[in-house]
């Protein structure tokens, strides 16, 4: 009996741990967009999920997108033609599912690059390269201490933004 008890109780701990390792798994797309996309591929996805809105310039690009979380997607392409980060702002309005921060990853395991004793709020997570995956920074942003801004995605040690700042 003891055997069993010790056996079901080791099998509960694999399988939270389990559950709580894939709640807290970063992801590398926003609405199906990931970086290194071609600017066609990205096109081609943005055209399904939203509405281009406008140029920024140096390879920037503003999309309105039908989601229940987020508003906008803001875009920008290296000098390789390669998606270099994608930035999804979060709706405002009164019907908007509001995403928590704790929902994009674990806190405990976030930089908190802001000040919250002024309301900033930025929570950051590397992933590293892997796959067709490149290393990438994971922002959490906000000014609300439970309720995300923006969500970003953008590419680490590359070379093919020429310098450009988002």
């Amino acid at each position: 009996m003891k055997k069993f008890i010790w056996i079901s109780l080791s099998l509960g701990l694999w399988a939270a741990i389990a559950i709580e390792a894939s709640a807290q798994e970063l992801r590398r797309d926003i609405l199906g967009i990931r970086l290194k996309m071609t600017e066609e591929e990205a096109h081609e996805r943005l055209k399904e999920i939203g509405t281009f809105v406008r140029n920024e310039g140096k390879r920037q690009e503003v999309w309105q997108v039908r989601d229940v979380s987020f508003s906008h997607l803001l875009i920008g392409f290296g000098k390789d033609e390669e998606l270099r980060y994608v930035t999804a702002v979060a709706r405002e309005d009164k019907d908007a599912k509001r995403v928590p921060y704790e929902r994009m990853g674990n806190l405990k395991k976030a930089r908190q690059a802001g000040d919250p004793r002024i309301n900033n709020f930025r929570y950051e997570w590397e992933l590293p390269a892997e796959k067709d995956n490149p290393y990438t920074l994971v922002i959490a942003l906000g000014r609300d201490p439970k309720f995300l801004t923006t969500y970003s995605l953008k590419r680490l040690n590359d070379n093919s933004a020429g310098g450009e700042d988002d």
